[in-house]
């Protein structure tokens, strides 16, 4: 699942869950499939699982922000388990599916090595053939990353989930051997039961938004929400945006009731919500700027005016407001955060940015 940093369109995890569940063929409890990648980035090779000795194997990519957030928190996990756990993590979907272009794998390596000490425990890259991504993620049904597998001391899945919840109780239970595979299975089992449940329902969710009826498609969302109040921050973009379409006059405050609550603290959604509105292509019938920009501060604060796309984000909605001087400002500071692992494309799109906020002040 790729986390657009900018998109108006509708949540890719919502887009992700619509298009079906993915048939699950390895699960908790089945032996560990081969680690075969194209390069090694950092650290030393993992060619096989040896018995005895426990693995934690984890999914990331580059353009992935929860996966950057996750990093340092793995790197942490290598050190309070070294020499009792190994730590992999395996960079995958970096480029478009049937692409024969290597040209990602230089990219991945700089990014290993800008994160430096912070990305401290072995990094591998999936070649274009995705054979990690298949053999382990699209094999166990899924879709989004970050995602972490722990395979045990008789090389099987001991447990499948995201690296920031639960990854460490879990890791210190299994290598004490203390941890039940067998009730760990049954669990996922019924959670993959829900979660078809919940495909079928976004899936209901999805065909009315395409037919345009976004109004019908809002209240099959809010029930969806209603049943798990905990998947608002997942889905809470989509709603707005399928109530920007249907016209709905609490849009806005529905945004401003999801930066106050579900997506508090959480920057690169923030930032999601703040650039729908404000996104030149997204043709709503009225825009909102005051909100858009509140919750613009909001996102560059979360992540302390350090992230290149939510700083663009707020320049952008103070040049709506026709304040200049802050548009500038934060532009510029924008530019001045972009690094290698911002495309090219985006870079020079908050590059021209600043210099047509330049020209409209040097015009007026």
């Amino acid at each position: 699942m790729k986390i657009m940093i900018k998109s108006a369109a509708i949540g890719v995890l919502a887009l992700a869950i619509a298009a079906g569940a993915t048939a699950q063929t390895l699960k908790v409890g089945d032996p560990a499939p081969d680690i075969k990648v194209a390069k090694w980035a950092k650290g030393k090779p993992v060619k096989g699982f040896e018995r005895g000795q426990v693995y934690v194997v984890e999914f990331w990519a580059t353009w992935c922000g929860p996966c950057k957030q996750s990093i340092p928190h793995l790197t942490e996990v290598a050190k309070k388990f070294k020499g009792k756990a190994n730590v992999t993590g395996v960079s995958i979907w970096e480029t478009e599916p049937g692409s024969t272009d290597t040209a990602y794998v230089k990219k991945v390596e700089d990014f290993v090595k800008e994160m430096g000490s912070q990305m401290d425990y072995n990094v591998a890259i999936d070649g274009v053939d995705a054979h990690m991504a298949n053999t382990w993620m699209k094999a166990a049904g899924e879709n989004g990353i970050p995602s972490a597998f722990i395979v045990d001391q008789n090389g099987k899945i001991a447990w499948i989930g995201h690296p920031m919840s639960g990854l460490d109780d879990v890791l210190a239970k299994v290598v004490d051997k203390k941890w039940d595979i067998a009730a760990e299975a049954e669990k996922m089992n019924k959670a993959k039961a829900d979660e078809g449940a919940l495909e079928e329902a976004m899936q209901k969710v999805m065909a009315l938004a395409e037919a345009g009826n976004h109004k019908e498609a809002v209240t099959e969302l809010d029930a969806i929400i209603a049943k798990h109040p905990t998947m608002e921050a997942q889905f809470g973009g989509l709603k707005f945006n399928l109530m920007m379409e249907a016209e709905d006059a609490g849009a806005y405050d529905y945004a401003k009731k999801l930066a106050a609550g579900p997506l508090k603290g959480n920057g690169m959604m923030l930032n999601n919500l703040a650039w729908m509105i404000v996104d030149p292509e997204a043709k709503w019938k009225t825009r909102n700027v005051d909100v858009a920009l509140e919750i613009a501060k909001q996102s560059v604060e979360a992540q302390k005016e350090k992230d290149p796309y939510s700083l663009d984000t707020l320049a952008y909605a103070y040049f709506l407001k026709n304040d200049l001087d802050k548009a500038i400002s934060w532009q510029e500071k924008a530019v001045k955060a972009l690094s290698a692992n911002v495309p090219e494309a985006t870079q020079k799109e908050i590059k021209d940015r600043l210099e047509m906020f330049k020209k409209k002040k040097g015009g007026n």
